[in-house]
């Protein structure tokens, strides 16, 4: 072999083999993913039989049929509409599925009356992505296209959608010669036999074949002529798709352009609740019309106008819309459970909003309400509500359904932008399931609705009775390190700028320690990697900030008086591609197919900023892989404690082709992950909150201490933090950080919530965050914060610390600005917001001051 052919072999084994190592560095990278399939939950079919009404001992419901009955609770239908009710025998309450009142507004136009009537409203697009909505009380139920099946404790409907009459295609359009006269015309009648011959024609290309004659045909008056006489001769649907398929025409006719839908709907009587349940694996569409919402039971228990009462919904820490309160140019208050799907290609924000945590809605209607939880689906779902005098005269709340996922595709053509509708290819197939639960008397408000709901958590062990202690947590957020682009020699450079070192922290906690502040529950954000906005943390380097050493230093200051640390993780967001992360195959994709590649929103515009750095939304199908690496390295740093920022509070879809995760599985995949990060790190701090992470947490940080105050409503209510007081330690956001008017005032918002103090601090000075995307801790310089954060904790610590185990059971407002809390020792605190003295009870409270009352036992 000669010299250069030698050299040239040589080169090229070697650069075949660095090719291998890199494919091999790069394979051996990737994140794996899991089969989304695996996270959804499907009925089978129940095997229903048909419905045969039980034997009723009671006088029971006129013109209605008994389907179910046990100790709580009767259920009944009516055979023709399938309106359902629900009779509570501890209070004698009947609950309806469509308001009996039904036929006395005179508001509702004819379309609005079918919506009242209906138990399904479904939303579809065509192929060509026009939309339109269907109910079921005018598309199959007027129709009698519904079949009554009967299953263990309820009932099932089987709800046809759709006009399911062939029309001119349940007449054959081509037969031949021989199977016409054999299977029409020798069975007639000679006049009705030349009637209908005369309508088919002879085709030139083929003699022994007639056509029909649609021309003719498609006329009212022959069309029913044609279809009477092919009924009277018996021609069958398996004689059309013989006639079909022997002349090459595919299905039974007609109806393949036409919407129609199969949806069917279990209801069934579980304890003292309602369970109903549509089990979209079963819902069935007509090619080229794809549902994209289902509304399910929009007027059960509506409240007809005159009635006195309101409506639960789920906004921020809970939100109350009066009956008939007189807003009927405001929307339709609408929200998503669990917020805003961030997986949204949108540049622009629809509106700033605190996010539904709980998947529940209420009605209360004079001294009777009910109250429902979505238990499955609830990722995929929004609350709806409205009030009486805008489309009709009743006020009603119900559940909104995502069956599939929908964004909008801009083209810009020109100077013109269109926007083009897309909807997934894919529909949801796990279940939709509702649980409505009825209340009476003294029971029947939304402080009774929050019990109702503690005591089911308590029941499924979600929640667990919070162990005594002296004092209640003080909550600080440490920032460590960010990001920040600096320069050198004029040339810009991305820099890792500390904030808070371990060691300063150290000096934070003994300066709270030295002012008798013992339990510290101090959240570490931006410990390791680039610092506040982390990469993907699969490798956590503590470098800028100190040693590992300084930082178990810091966790067992904090614990020798009772304190903990907890650094803090985000799993979602990613904001390096790279160092473990692919964005072609990690990220993500909208619904156009593209990367889900997002920016923070810039508030004055509300659109997002391009002038701040993108990041990607981390796939759910590669989370457990990144979970798995990251405790892999985690358990190297010997910290038995964890903060999760975002795996609480953020929910998001993929669209990604043969791997589509709706968000209700992308929640049982988010919610598998917290469960594993607990059985390690028990003492888990949550920030948000959503519903799925309550299990987990010992501490809730960042929930919502209030509403969004949308225009239809009308009261905010601390209905999240009844539900879970007594049980999980909480607070709301920074107290340094929020827009709150002053210190004292926060402070009796505290006392109203049972919420601790929290504050967001560094130890650098506040300029360091100038021009940088974290210009608005502009104010957490610890400095300035320190001596008025213990004065407030002081403060508060004396009054809640003795009702940190109790219930919050009451809610009473006596006057605008002078609220009572009530709690399950006995003992209450009048709050008084006002800048006057006024007196409450026959108690007088100074301006902007409380009094502790009751007889706490």
């Amino acid at each position: 072999m000669s010299s250069r052919k030698w050299k040239y072999t040589a080169v090229l084994a070697c650069a075949l083999m660095l090719v291998s190592i890199l494919c091999f560095i790069v394979l051996s990278g990737r994140l794996s993913g899991v089969n989304p399939g695996s996270y959804v939950s499907a009925s089978p079919d129940p095997g229903a039989e048909a419905f045969t009404p039980l034997q009723d001992s009671t006088e029971g419901i006129a013109g209605m049929a008994l389907a179910a009955k046990n100790d709580s609770l009767s259920l009944y239908i009516n055979e023709d509409t399938t309106v359902i009710a629900v009779k509570d025998h501890r209070s004698g309450e009947i609950w309806y599925s469509n308001p009996p009142e039904m036929e006395e507004d005179g508001i509702a136009t004819a379309f609005e009356k079918e919506s009242i009537a209906s138990q399904v409203t479904v939303s579809f697009r065509n192929t060509l992505g026009v939309l339109d909505t269907y109910t079921n009380y005018k598309y199959s139920i007027s129709n009698g296209q519904f079949e009554l099946q009967g299953i263990k404790d309820g009932v099932r409907i089987e709800y046809t959608l759709g006009d399911a009459e062939l029309g001119i295609d349940a007449l054959p359009k081509f037969i031949s010669k021989q199977r016409l006269q054999e299977k029409v015309l020798s069975k007639l009648d000679e006049v009705t036999a030349s009637y209908v011959e005369t309508r088919y024609l002879v085709q030139d290309a083929n003699p022994e074949v007639v056509e029909r004659a649609d021309t003719q045909v498609e006329r009212p008056l022959v069309l029913r002529k044609m279809l009477a006489a092919f009924e009277q001769a018996g021609y069958t649907p398996e004689d059309l798709a013989y006639d079909n398929e022997e002349n090459g025409i595919g299905g039974p006719g007609g109806t393949a352009d036409k919407p129609k839908f199969l949806i069917p709907v279990e209801y069934r009587l579980e304890g003292n609740a309602l369970s109903v349940t549509v089990p979209l694996s079963q819902l069935e569409e007509s090619e080229g019309h794809q549902i994209q919402t289902l509304d399910l039971l929009g007027y059960f228990g509506a409240a007809i106008s005159g009635q006195d009462g309101y409506m639960l919904v789920p906004d921020g820490s809970g939100s109350l819309i009066h009956f008939d309160n007189g807003k009927v140019k405001e929307p339709q208050y609408v929200q998503p459970v669990y917020g805003q799907d961030p997986n949204d290609n949108s540049r622009t924000r629809a509106q700033i909003a605190e996010p539904a945590r709980l998947p529940v809605f209420g009605l209360k209607s004079g001294d009777r309400a009910f109250f429902a939880v979505i238990e499955e689906g609830e990722g995929n779902a929004s609350i709806a509500a409205d009030i009486s005098g805008k489309q009709n005269s009743f006020n009603h709340v119900f559940s909104r359904h995502a069956v599939r996922g929908d964004d909008e595709l801009e083209l810009y053509t020109g100077s013109k932008v269109q926007e083009i509708q897309l909807l997934s290819s894919e529909k949801y197939n796990g279940d939709i399931r509702v649980k409505y639960s009825f209340l009476s008397g003294d029971g029947a408000s939304y402080s009774g609705m929050a019990q109702a709901y503690q005591t089911k958590l308590v029941e499924q062990g979600v929640l667990q009775p919070l162990a005594a202690q002296e004092d209640i947590p003080f909550y600080v957020d440490i920032v460590g390190a960010i990001d920040k682009q600096q320069s050198f020699l004029g040339v810009p450079y991305d820099a890792t700028v500390p904030m808070t070192t371990f060691k300063e922290a150290q000096g934070i906690a003994a300066e709270l320690q030295a002012q008798s502040i013992s339990n510290i529950q101090m959240q570490y954000l931006g410990w390791f990697g680039a610092g506040l906005e982390h990469e993907l943390p699969v490798k956590l380097n503590t470098s800028e900030l100190g040693k590992d050493r300084e930082l178990t230093a810091l966790r067992e200051q904090l614990n020798r008086t009772g304190g903990e640390l907890y650094p803090d993780v985000a799993f979602q967001q990613v904001y390096d591609n790279g160092k473990g992360f692919n964005s072609a195959s990690d990220a993500a994709r909208f619904i156009t197919k593209e990367a889900a590649e997002l920016s923070p929103y810039d508030r004055s515009l509300n659109r997002m900023s391009l002038l701040q750095d993108e990041y990607y939304l981390l796939s759910p199908a590669k989370l457990p892989d990144v979970t798995a690496q990251f405790m892999e390295q985690y358990r190297k740093k010997d910290m038995p404690s964890l903060a999760l920022r975002d795996l609480g509070s953020i929910l998001h879809s993929d669209y990604r082709n043969n791997s589509l995760i709706f968000r209700n599985t992308a929640r049982a995949i988010v919610e598998e992950q917290i469960g594993l990060l607990a059985e390690e790190y028990p003492n888990l701090m949550i920030s948000g909150g959503n519903a799925y992470a309550l299990q987990y947490a010992q501490h809730l940080v960042n929930i919502p201490e209030s509403s969004s105050r949308f225009n239809l409503t009308d009261e905010s209510v601390p209905f999240y933090q009844m539900v879970i007081h007594g049980y999980i330690d909480y607070a709301g956001e920074p107290v340094n950080l929020t827009t709150a008017a002053n210190m004292r005032q926060q402070l009796l918002h505290s006392l109203e919530l049972g919420s601790a103090p929290h504050f967001l601090w560094t130890a650098n000075t506040s300029s360091e965050l100038k021009y940088t995307r974290y210009d608005y801790m502009y104010s957490a310089q610890y400095s300035n914060w320190i001596e008025d954060a213990v004065s407030m904790y002081d403060e508060v610590n004396q009054v809640l610390s003795p009702l940190r185990t109790e219930k919050m059971q009451d809610r009473i407002v006596h006057q605008p600005g002078v609220v009572e809390v009530k709690y399950s020792n006995g003992a209450s605190i009048l709050i008084n917001y006002n800048s006057e003295t006024v007196v409450a009870r026959g108690v007088s409270i100074p301006a902007q001051d409380y009094v502790i009352g009751g007889d706490p036992s």
